[in-house]
């Protein structure tokens, strides 16, 4: 979403979002939203619209669809106690961020996550994220009292992939850790990513990955944009992004998205610009 389909508002032209996907239904075309974001932020930013589209949140473990939860893979209390361990000893620099669909709790000495960055992002969206935000002295006594449902950290940029090359190394045979950009590294349970998440949902509509147009902008889109058929990196995308992406399309800032399926509602071959 942040740097596919939202601008640096993090807004999206609702009406001409309308006219794309009153088309899309004429067709049987599904619309999946795949994002890293938590699945209330989705229904939030899409309101009018949660009951015709699919929600893929948290980079495709959780899948919704009409008002109801189809699937969420979540990770197990254990290893996210492992984690915390791990990490306790850093967490004024790394904000582990452990959740569920009510609270994010955070260990009272990190920092504030996603203060002072260009997230693209309303200053209202933020700010209830912060409100939902839980310091404790102790993180391991959110998983006595709750069920969380996911992990990720915030981190300055400078300090992600290492990050990721750790997580991955560590925890790797029960973690995969991805960043979704702008310092945030989600934890996922080990095989899961947006690519799964949309094979899943595809499979039983009988729509084959060579017929899927998918966009990204950030690593954690590198599997879906490798699944997908018609695969376009956004221009703002990183290099690794568009070196997997087959295509290449406008900015987030120019609703890049929504152009490219205009043009493809319109007939036109995909994207000249390709890699």
């Amino acid at each position: 979403m942040d740097g596919t389909f939202l601008d640096d508002c993090g807004e999206f032209d609702r009406q001409r979002f309308e006219r794309v996907l009153l088309q899309l239904e004429a067709r049987g075309i599904p619309f999946i939203v795949a994002s890293g974001n938590s699945l209330a932020r989705l229904l939030d930013l899409f309101a009018g619209f949660e009951h015709r589209v699919l929600f893929l949140a948290e980079n495709g473990a959780h899948f919704y669809c009409k008002g109801k939860t189809v699937f969420y893979k979540t990770l197990e209390s254990s290893v996210i106690k492992k984690l915390i361990e791990y990490y306790e000893d850093r967490v004024e620099e790394y904000c582990l961020m452990i959740s569920n669909d009510r609270s994010i709790y955070i260990d009272k000495r990190s920092p504030q996550p996603f203060a002072g960055t260009n997230l693209a992002i309303t200053e209202a969206h933020l700010q209830a994220f912060w409100d939902k935000i839980v310091r404790l002295d102790d993180l391991r006594d959110a998983l006595h009292d709750t069920t969380i449902t996911h992990a990720a950290f915030w981190v300055k940029e400078e300090q992600v992939n290492m990050l990721v090359a750790e997580c991955n190394q560590v925890f790797g045979n029960q973690i995969h850790a991805v960043t979704s950009g702008y310092g945030s590294v989600s934890m996922l349970p080990k095989g899961v990513h947006k690519a799964w998440g949309v094979e899943q949902i595809l499979k039983p509509l009988g729509i084959k990955a060579s017929d899927v147009l998918a966009f990204g902008d950030s690593d954690n889109d590198l599997e879906l944009l490798s699944y997908a058929g018609h695969s376009y990196a956004m221009d703002n995308a990183t290099a690794r992004v568009k070196a997997v992406a087959k295509y290449l399309a406008p900015s987030h800032v120019d609703q890049g998205v929504l152009a490219v399926i205009e043009d493809y509602l319109e007939g036109k071959e995909d994207a000249t610009i390709n890699h």
